[in-house]
């Protein structure tokens, strides 16, 4: 069995790098947190667009770099190849963007904020044990643990009410319990899919300067922006690995576009969530348009596309 070809002599094209270097992820995210900044007319302080980016960057180079494990070249697709080849340099950039993140946390961003959006690393360990770690017990039974213990002690230690510690904790630990037996992964993994809980996470993350700056002023109006960009990326997500999915997740983003803006008109949400709502109707029809003509372009392309697609919207919140 012949070896892939490396990047370099595959001749990879301009447009296709930032995709190899898994840029998209981190790009989208800012562009629509800066754009709902905008939005909302609060722009975001030093430190937020260039963390919440660090970390989008550092899940995803993670999520590859682990799903390479076990297979070998002729099984890997570009992107996997590369991240493989160059793992030694992925894995010190990653410990140098933990750093910076750390530091953006604790002396740039507000306390509160750092404390809300480390919170969010307790979805972000369950997704990587789930779907990224590729069945390794040593991963479910040593640093899953490990991690698992460091994330209570935090919690522990962060101003939190009591109650809301203990809640936290024991979720944390019954979810580690169940995740270090096998016969509860593959029952959650199939409840869960990875597509689903990425969009999940990455709305999460796109949301945290709206949810830190509506401190519960707005419960509606930050549910439905929720919505709107979780059914987004699920439906650019879906749209690479399955079809079926894709198309109902499009559909519950037309849906909820259009249940949006018919709150606005009778007054229960905030103007300015119209202008999300057709933003986010865009990147719906503009995902439809490039699946229909889906045929006609190669796996990469497609990606690289329905990144786009996705990313083009955050222009009609600044409208």
């Amino acid at each position: 069995m012949s070896v892939p070809p490396s990047p370099a002599s595959e001749k990879v094209p301009t447009w296709l790098w930032p995709h190899l270097l898994s840029l998209e992820a981190p790009i989208v995210a800012m562009a629509w947190t800066a754009g709902l900044a905008h939005l909302h007319r609060v722009p975001a302080m030093p430190g937020v667009l260039p963390g919440l980016g660090l970390c989008a960057w550092i899940i995803y180079v993670l999520d590859r770099l682990m799903d390479t494990r076990g297979k070998t070249e002729a099984q890997l697709g570009l992107r996997h190849r590369f991240h493989r080849r160059h793992r030694l340099a992925f894995l010190a950039a990653v410990l140098a963007g933990i750093g910076l993140v750390i530091r953006f946390g604790f002396w740039t961003v507000p306390a509160d904020l750092m404390w809300q959006s480390a919170l969010l690393s307790v979805p972000v360990i369950f997704y990587l044990a789930l779907y990224a770690a590729g069945g390794s017990q040593w991963f479910f039974r040593g640093l899953l643990p490990l991690g698992g213990v460091t994330l209570i002690l935090f919690i522990q230690s962060a101003p939190l009410r009591p109650n809301f510690k203990m809640s936290l904790t024991l979720i944390i630990s019954a979810v580690l319990l169940m995740l270090t037996l096998k016969q509860y992964q593959e029952r959650l993994r199939s409840a869960m899919s990875k597509d689903l809980l990425g969009g999940l996470l990455f709305a999460l993350g796109c949301t945290a300067w709206s949810r830190f700056v509506r401190n519960g002023s707005d419960p509606v109006g930050g549910f439905v922006e929720f919505s709107l960009l979780t059914c987004l990326f699920v439906s650019n997500l879906t749209g690479i690995s399955t079809r079926e999915l894709h198309y109902r997740w499009l559909a519950a983003g037309f849906g909820a576009a259009v249940g949006a803006l018919a709150l606005v008109y009778q007054g229960s949400l905030a103007a300015s969530m119209s202008t999300l709502a057709a933003s986010c109707g865009i990147g719906f029809v503009l995902l439809l348009i490039l699946d229909r003509a889906r045929a006609s372009l190669s796996e990469n392309a497609y990606r690289v596309l329905a990144d786009v697609a996705v990313l083009v919207p955050v222009v009609g919140l600044y409208w």
